[in-house]
């Protein structure tokens, strides 16, 4: 650093005298507002104090979003939590980006190369709308600002000759180059444009260190005016004043356009290096090892400083109209960062943060309608969000790769940093760029198609159903109504879902569920009778098949006895139930009769006498004869022991002495038939007709003697 003899006059508060003294030497002024007041020499009338112009419809059109480099931005679509919607990879280390017209813009710097470029992303995509390679660079510096549908790019300086650089403008929806100018004077540039009104700023070093003005249609050189330092110090605006600050917070006040000087504030000391001001409320701050100045914009007075103690300020403060926040260190600690919150009332601290301990870059103020967020990256690769009123995390993430911090004292890559506009906050990360946004997208849901479900209860039926949602972005819930679970009544009702997103994105979905009355009984299908042959002295295994149907749904059956079991001798009633599954039922049965293994069943095997069947001692037991004319039969001592003798005609059949266990004979014509001797127990005569039976020592159906009753079995049939 070049050191001169300089001094700046001082006014001592306290008792009005003037004296000489250094100014900001090490350990120098750190008063708040109104304990010291230091005056610059004023060059100029002086500027009338006024806001700092950051574009229009959100733009990002500058380091630090705006011309002032104040880095807030005013966006009502920028309140977190917010979702990566797009990340590309550029060939170079990426600058602060530039976002107008529905695009991103960025300079990159290619390592180890002098070449530098221009890229165009869309705003929606990050594809490349267009890209430039720039000329004249030296080094792999360059960086740009935008104004009124123009790109204006300023890179190191000229590789070839002439101790100058070239400033180029851009068609911003087409990058088509509209003109370059020459910026003479200055053999190094390393101070990013800034563009308003009409005229582009800029500043360079070396043999003439100057602030230039230049036409933005034109590109003609409008104004140029001699400083102190010239390098990294890109010129913030008020309304109607430039300002610059470089090494020793040698700083400047110029009108626009003209460059006319308004003030300098000097000091004893000058040389190379400087770091960007941002202008706010009316006030300069300037960042230098000396000191970190708060000046008035109008005179170049002192007003105080921010930070004090063993702190410096580490990259550009953001500032809104109550509060500054900057990134600082430790004097002897680099390597460890703290984001503070201040007030602009009284330097109160509002409150500190650190993150993961790597904080590095310039913060940028986001204000929405539901608060004012302060947005700070880390080298890890941490984006972090933090409410700028408490200083608590409200979101985080990782970009995927080190956010450098903004590179204030060298041209080895284009100064970087964060940006915000049009709905994005925009975060450079090496030869990365990210764009992060509101989450729009509204959740993807997945409903059933109808579901119909069958009931035997008039008053309907619970029904569960599966509704899910998913987020590319978050977490998605789910409510339905009606609920699933709900009792649903007979007819259709459709259910109406709702998904919604941690960002209340929602999206909607409905289906029916159809609850059908089901009151048919299955229709079940049995054999006729079946008859056996029995394979041992008393019984048979017998098989059948039984069937059922039910128009709605499906049915099932049980028989008893089962299928496969052993029969008796005799007549088995199987009685069935088919059951659908809503528990309507129907039921049917048949006979399986089975004949005794030596039974002759084949009445045409018996002889016939004076036309009556001659069925002495005729083994019929177990043999299936319904509605069998049996009339005027000789069938003394014969055994029908389980006959089936349904509707048989046994009309004046002798049947004396017959075994007749378990024979079946409903509706059967015993009329005038001889019961002398015969055993009936469990027999059936349900229907049957008795008229001039004889009972004569019969044993009855219920087991009692004919003889004990009367001499009949009537009233003992069971």
């Amino acid at each position: 650093m070049n050191r001169r003899t300089g001094t700046a006059r001082v006014l001592d508060a306290a008792n009005g005298n003037r004296s000489r003294r250094r100014a900001l030497a090490l350990g120098g002024v750190r008063a708040r507002v109104g304990a010291l007041l230091l005056v610059a020499t004023a060059v100029g009338g002086g500027l009338p104090a006024a806001s700092a112009r950051a574009g229009t419809d959100d733009l990002a059109v500058a380091f630090q979003i705006n011309v002032a480099h104040s880095g807030v931005q005013a966006d009502a679509a920028l309140a977190p939590p917010l979702v990566r919607r797009w990340q590309v990879s550029l060939p170079g280390a990426v600058s602060y980006p530039l976002i107008a017209q529905g695009m991103v813009y960025v300079t990159i710097g290619i390592p180890y190369t002098a070449k530098t470029m221009l890229y165009a992303l869309d705003q929606s995509t990050g594809s490349v709308v267009w890209s430039r390679s720039l000329p004249y660079s030296l080094l792999p510096w360059a960086n740009a600002a935008y104004d009124a549908g123009r790109i204006f790019v300023i890179a190191s300086s000229n590789p070839v000759c002439c101790h100058n650089s070239s400033m180029n403008a851009y068609d911003a929806a087409t990058g088509a180059p509209l003109w370059t100018t020459e910026l003479y004077g200055s053999f190094m540039f390393s101070s990013a444009p800034t563009a308003a009104n009409g005229v582009v700023y800029t500043g360079g070093a070396g043999d003439g260190s100057t602030v230039y003005a230049v036409d933005e249609v034109t590109g003609a050189l409008l104004a140029n005016h001699s400083v102190l330092g010239g390098d990294h110090s890109s010129p913030a605006l008020s309304d109607t004043g430039v300002f610059v600050s470089y090494a020793c917070n040698q700083a400047f006040g110029f009108s626009q356009r003209a460059l006319a000087p308004l003030w300098h504030y000097s000091t004893d000391c000058y040389g190379g290096g400087g770091r960007t001001v941002v202008y706010a409320n009316g006030r300069v701050y300037t960042r230098d090892f000396y000191g970190n100045l708060i000046l008035d914009a109008a005179t170049g007075n002192l007003l105080g400083s921010f930070t004090s103690g063993p702190y410096v300020t580490a990259a550009a403060p953001a500032i809104d109209q109550n509060n500054i926040v900057m990134l600082t260190w430790p004097t002897f600690s680099p390597d460890s960062t703290t984001l503070d919150s201040q007030s602009l009332t009284d330097g109160s601290t509002n409150w500190t943060f650190t993150g993961d301990g790597q904080l590095d870059t310039a913060p940028i103020v986001l204000s929405t309608p539901t608060g004012e967020f302060v947005v700070e990256g880390s080298s890890t690769g941490m984006l972090y969000a933090l409410d700028a009123t408490t200083g608590a995390v409200v979101w985080s993430t990782n970009v995927g790769a080190a956010i450098p911090p903004p590179n204030e004292q060298g041209v080895g890559q284009p100064q970087t940093g964060l940006g915000a506009g049009q709905g994005l906050l925009v975060v450079p990360a090496g030869n990365t760029v990210t764009a992060y946004g509101a989450d729009l997208t509204a959740p993807t849901i997945t409903a059933p198609a109808t579901i119909t479900i069958r009931t035997a209860s008039a008053s309907g039926a619970a029904a569960s159903y599966a509704v899910t949602a998913s987020d590319p972005d978050d977490t998605a819930t789910v409510s339905c109504s009606p609920a699933s679970g709900s009792t649903f009544p007979v007819g259709t009702t459709t259910v109406s879902c709702t998904a919604t997103d941690t960002a209340a994105n929602t999206a909607n979905a409905s289906f029916d569920i159809a609850v059908n009355l089901d009151t048919t009984a299955p229709t079940i299908a049995v054999p006729a009778t079946i008859t056996a042959k029995a394979t041992s002295a008393n019984s048979a295994a017998v098989s059948y098949d039984v069937t059922a149907s039910d128009p709605d749904d499906a049915a099932t059956v049980g028989c008893f006895p089962l299928s496969g079991s052993t029969f008796p001798v005799g007549t088995t009633t199987v009685n069935c139930t088919a059951t659908d599954t809503l528990g309507n039922t129907s039921t049917a049965s048949f006979l399986a009769v089975v004949s005794a293994t030596n039974a002759k069943c084949m009445l045409s095997d018996y002889p016939i006498t004076r036309g009556a069947l001659v069925l002495k001692n005729a083994n019929l037991a177990g043999c299936y004869l319904p509605a069998a004319n049996l009339s005027g039969a000789n069938a003394t001592n014969a055994n029908f022991t389980g006959a089936y003798l349904v509707g048989a005609n046994l009309s004046s059949a002798n049947l004396s002495q017959a075994q007749m266990q378990r024979s079946v004979l409903s509706n059967a014509n015993l009329s005038a038939a001889k019961l002398n001797l015969a055993v009936l127990t469990g027999a059936s005569l349900t229907g049957a007709t008795l008229t001039g039976v004889t009972w004569a020592q019969t044993t009855c159906p219920d087991g009692t003697n004919s003889n004990n009753d009367g001499g009949t079995c009537t009233g003992h049939l069971g």
